[in-house]
């Protein structure tokens, strides 16, 4: 079991919820976050990240978790890896993939066992549940890994590194939790539009996902 969990936050309800869930088991979390120039949210996003880092302990103070200090790296910093390159431009042309998978499995690479927050209406995209291999812990909960039996030589490279642990959860299930355990008011401090830094614009990708899971009151 890791000492400190390594996880992909970007101030978004996903990787959000990973970080409360990891702080009210006690966990040290170091969180880590992408800069993206080209994200016109960026700054908001860190801005969200600073703020519930101050809030969260301070809501869950009967908690012996610990946040430590957000480690932010440039996107253009991220050391290039041609093998990883060449499997993402192969994956590319059979699938529905994004350049961000690339360098985040470069940065992964460098930061092992990084829990990413997909959630369960992502899992069709990449890979099927039973191609995942659960990582059971009675402290921190359950997180899931590629089996790389199971999803071939191109995915077993690129998501080796990873780690997912709300693969079985949806975000109305989150929601439901937060509820349930008086955490949605920090569930709703987080941010996702990557357009704007004020109002969501409703276009982009993250938005269009936040009106498919019934998020769309979080637009007005």
């Amino acid at each position: 079991m890791e000492k400190v969990k390594n996880v992909l936050w970007t101030g978004g309800w996903d990787s959000t919820f990973r970080v409360i869930q990891l702080y009210r088991r006690g966990a040290s979390i170091q969180p880590f976050y992408i800069y993206d120039h080209n994200r016109k949210s960026a700054k908001k996003e860190i801005e969200v990240m600073k703020l519930l880092s101050s809030e969260i302990p301070i809501h869950f103070s009967n908690k012996n978790g610990e946040i430590l200090p957000l480690k932010i790296t440039k996107r253009k910093d991220i050391p290039s890896n041609l093998f990883l390159k060449i499997i993402h431009k192969v994956l590319r042309y059979k699938v529905q993939m994004g350049k961000q998978y690339y360098w985040l499995a470069s940065y992964a690479k460098s930061n092992k066992y990084l829990d990413v927050s997909f959630h369960k209406e992502d899992l069709g995209k990449f890979f099927r549940k039973e191609q995942l291999t659960e990582i059971k812990d009675g402290v921190y909960g359950s997180n899931w890994k590629v089996d790389g039996k199971k999803v071939g030589f191109l995915r077993k490279h690129l998501f080796k590194n990873m780690r997912f642990p709300l693969i079985s959860i949806t975000k109305p299930e989150m929601k439901a939790i937060s509820e349930k355990y008086g955490f949605i008011d920090l569930m709703e401090m987080t941010w996702f539009c990557h357009y704007s830094e004020n109002k969501p614009c409703g276009k982009c990708a993250p938005c269009k996902q936040y009106i498919r899971d019934g998020f769309a009151y979080r637009l007005q």
